[in-house]
This record gives structure tokens, C-alpha cells and sequence, in this order.
């Protein structure tokens, strides 16, 4: 009998591994000492390791490969034949994503709309529900340990899949493929990725078109994921700011009126009348109208075009109930000038943790 010590040495694996095999029953052990709880093994568990290596590196899961063990020939040239249809399938699938891909990066002839992505069928991957983070980018996608950190800004630290395909901050998913919301670009951009597993964890390899990929008119940045848990995350769950709405009306009657946004800085002591912090196509608040009894609209532009929401507002505060968020707002008198500041809460707040900025409107129309 075989150690598993000398079985990891002998395959060049981790116990590890071996472990995670035996409790997927794949490699089951022969024996294990009731004393020790050590692992033994034939001969034969060489023979059946390097077959569990072949089948994985055909892109067969562990589930598929305890079928292949146990399958009859003609079982055993269904299950292949289904393997090789799914890979075709995935095939064209990658082939057409590089074509979407290079569409962007050429400015090409029609970019992916996101109400014409969502009317595509969902196909369900349910081995990617949960939260993965970052490791970086992979220099070899056959070797997980060829890591390359990866500039701050290019990508999320952490990426939850939501079941069903559902949106999570600015993530969106069907098998093989993540969809990223651009706000700077206003379109759904087409991220593939793959799972493979190592060590008894699963990680995801991602071609990832990030916008300063798009920017620069470079190829898509290969990166590796791993996934943290397999939790089936709600709205609730994964927000880590949740605002309190409920707050009683106070009347402000110095805020009343409609106001035209001008600007979008990080912080109030940013903003400047005689120079624009941020320019036209990241300001997506058109302007925001303050009416009696605590109701105000705002005007904001979308992905194809702008749209009206109805909100509510107390004192120094406004607020949505749908997004959980209370925007604080404050108005200043700079140079003479009285201008409105309002807190912009979006997914980077809600989601991401960040800290807001601040919206700034100058007065249209004051009621009286």
C-alpha cells in the first residue's frame, strides 16, 4: 500500500488534492487508518490519477469523470460525444466574442446594446454563483501561479455572480460570458471566461476588455479569479452601504425650484465656478427640480437616452427608496452665486463602498 505522502510525490500533486479527490469520490483511498486517519492506496491509484489528470485536461469536470469510471463503452462514447458537441458549442461562442471584441477596439459597426443583450437566453452555470476575487493577471492560462499584479482601476476586486444571470453592481452574466456595464462607453461589454479547477479550488480565467483596453486599442487582459464562496447572494447581501430613508418631512423652501447640473467633483472644496472638474459624457444628472411637499424629479441620461425619476426630499436630504440612498445636499453661495451641491450615491457607493461625489447644480428657476 501507498501513503498518501508518497502517492502526492509519486504524481507530483498536493495530499491536498488527493484529499478533495477523495471526498468528490474520484480517487478514493483503499484504506484509512481508523487510529491515524491516514490515507492508503494500491498500485493502481497512480494509473487512476493520471487518468482523472487526462480527462480534467480535456476539460471534463469531476462529476463527468466519476460517470467515465464507472461507464460501459458504449456510456463512456455518449458522455465523449456530449463533451465534444459542448466544446464546439463553446468554440463558436469564443468566436463570437472575439468578433464583438474586436468590433470595439475598431469602433466597428454596431456596439452590444444592453436591451438587446438581455432579450438573448440565459444559460445557467451554477458552479460560478458566489463571490470571486481577484488573484491577477495570468501571463499562462496553464499555469495558475503565472501572476502579474494588475494596475488599480483596470479591475474589480471582487466579482459577485448573482443566480440567474441577475445584475450585481455593474455585472451582469450567461455561461461563458460576463457583461460589463460602461458608463464611460454607455454599452454592455462581453467578458468570456472559463472555470478550471486546482487544488481542490475553482477559479475562473477571464478575458477581460477593460476601458483603458478599449482606450488604447489593445487586446482583452487575461485574468485569474478565484472563487471566495458559493453563496446565492440577494440585493440585500451584497450591498455595503444601506441607507436609512425613512426620515420625517421637513419643509426647505430655499431649495425649491429646478436647477441645471454643471459639474461632478469628489468633494465640494473641488468645485470651482470658472473651471470644469469633470467633463459632459460623466455627468449623467441633466437637473433636478425640488417641488412643495417633499417630492423632487430628477433628468438623467441613460445608455440611449435620458428618462425622469421620481424622488423625495427632507430637509439636506435626498432620498430613494428604491436605491436605499440618502443623497445629502447643501447650497452655497460662491462669488455671489448660489449653487447646489447633492451627494451622488450610485453603485460605487452602494456596491463598492466608496465614498460619493458631490453633483453641482446652479438654480434655473426658484419657486415663490
Amino acid at each position: 500500500m501507498i501513503k498518501i505522502g508518497d502517492l502526492a510525490k509519486i504524481c507530483n500533486v498536493s495530499t491536498q488534492t488527493l484529499r478533495y479527490y477523495d471526498s468528490e469520490g474520484v480517487l478514493k483511498a483503499d484504506v484509512i487508518s481508523q487510529s491515524s486517519g491516514y490515507r492508503f492506496y494500491s498500485t493502481e491509484a497512480v494509473e487512476k490519477y493520471k487518468q482523472i489528470l487526462f480527462y480534467k485536461n480535456l476539460g471534463f469536470s469531476l462529476d463527468e469523470i466519476k460517470k467515465i469510471q464507472v461507464a460501459k463503452s458504449d456510456e463512456l462514447r455518449d458522455i465523449l460525444q456530449k463533451k465534444k458537441d459542448e466544446l464546439s458549442c463553446s468554440i463558436d461562442k469564443f468566436k463570437n466574442q472575439i468578433k464583438i471584441i474586436n468590433e470595439i477596439c475598431e469602433n466597428g459597426l454596431k456596439k452590444p446594446v444592453l436591451s438587446e443583450i438581455l432579450l438573448l437566453p440565459f444559460e445557467n452555470d451554477p458552479q460560478v454563483v458566489g463571490k470571486w476575487q481577484l488573484c491577477g493577471k495570468l501571463l499562462d492560462e496553464n499555469e495558475l501561479t503565472s501572476l502579474k499584479k494588475v494596475n488599480a482601476g483596470i479591475a474589480d476586486e471582487e466579482i459577485i455572480f448573482m443566480p440567474g444571470g441577475a445584475f450585481a453592481w455593474k455585472y451582469f452574466w450567461t455561461k461563458g460570458i460576463l457583461y460589463r456595464l460602461s458608463p464611460k462607453y454607455k454599452f454592455a461589454i462581453p467578458n468570456s471566461y472559463r472555470t478550471v479547477e486546482q487544488d481542490g479550488t475553482r477559479y475562473i480565467i477571464m478575458q477581460f476588455m477593460s476601458d483603458d483596453c478599449i482606450d488604447k486599442g489593445v487586446d482583452s487582459v487575461t485574468l485569474l479569479y478565484r472563487q471566495i464562496d458559493t453563496v446565492a447572494y440577494t440585493e440585500q447581501k451584497i450591498r455595503r452601504n444601506i441607507d436609512k430613508t425613512e426620515l420625517p418631512f421637513v419643509e426647505d423652501k430655499s431649495v425649491q425650484g429646478e436647477w441645471t447640473a454643471l459639474d461632478l467633483v469628489p468633494d465640494i472644496s473641488k468645485f470651482s465656478p470658472n473651471k470644469r472638474y469633470s467633463n459632459d459624457k460623466n455627468i449623467y444628472v441633466i437637473n433636478i427640480n425640488f417641488l412643495p411637499r417633499g417630492i423632487c424629479t430628477r433628468r438623467i441620461r441613460t445608455m440611449s437616452r435620458s428618462s425622469n425619476l421620481m424622488l423625495r426630499y427632507t430637509k439636506g436630504f435626498v432620498l430613494d427608496d428604491k436605491e436605499m440612498t440618502a443623497e445629502e445636499y447643501q447650497i452655497k453661495v460662491i462669488d455671489g452665486e448660489e449653487f447646489l451641491f447633492v451627494q451622488h450615491k450610485s453603485g460605487d457607493y452602494f456596491y463598492g463602498g466608496m465614498m460619493p461625489h458631490w453633483y453641482v447644480f446652479k438654480r434655473k428657476e426658484k419657486i415663490i
